[in-house]
C-alpha cells in the first residue's frame, strides 16, 4: 500500500479506479489519512464500478465478521507446523 500511496502522493492526483480498489480495504477499515479518505469517497460517489466494487467488499467483510469461528480440528496446528518445517528442510 506504501507505494501506491506515494505514487498517488507524488502525481498529487485524484485516485484512479485501481488506486481506488487497491485502497479498498484500508478505506473499509479506516487506515487512510482524512485527504486520501475523502477523495477515494469522492471517487465513489461519481463512479459507478468503484461502487459497486466497494458496496461489494464491504458485504464480503460484513459477512465473514458475522460468520461464527470454528476451532480447527485436534493436532492440525501441529502437521502444519510440521509441513512447514518438512518443506523448509527441503
Amino acid at each position: 500500500m506504501e507505494r501506491i500511496l506515494g505514487i498517488f502522493k507524488r502525481r498529487n492526483s485524484e485516485p484512479d479506479c485501481e488506486e481506488v480498489q487497491n485502497l479498498s480495504s484500508d478505506f473499509l477499515d479506516d487506515d487512510l489519512d482524512v485527504r486520501t479518505r475523502q477523495q477515494v469517497d469522492a471517487h465513489t460517489a461519481w463512479c459507478a464500478p468503484c461502487s459497486a466494487f466497494m458496496n461489494t467488499l464491504r458485504a464480503t467483510v460484513g459477512l465473514l465478521r458475522s460468520t461464527p469461528k470454528q476451532r480447527a480440528p485436534s493436532g492440525f496446528e501441529r502437521r502444519v507446523r510440521d509441513q512447514i518445517e518438512k518443506e523448509r528442510s527441503a
